[in-house]
């Protein structure tokens, strides 16, 4: 999947444009700074 997760300041998180690409995951970039290094992992259960 491709989505954009934006938190507010208050925590609150918004998801846009979400999109099923393929099952597995190659990788997780950040749409501005270009690199996943401080992306978490979310479980389907926390979704």
């Amino acid at each position: 999947m491709r989505a954009f997760h934006h938190y507010t300041v208050g925590g609150e998180l918004t998801v846009e444009e979400p999109e099923i690409v393929e099952k597995t995951v190659d990788s997780v970039t950040c749409r501005w700074c270009g690199h996943g290094r401080s992306v978490d992992v979310l479980t389907d259960d926390a979704v």
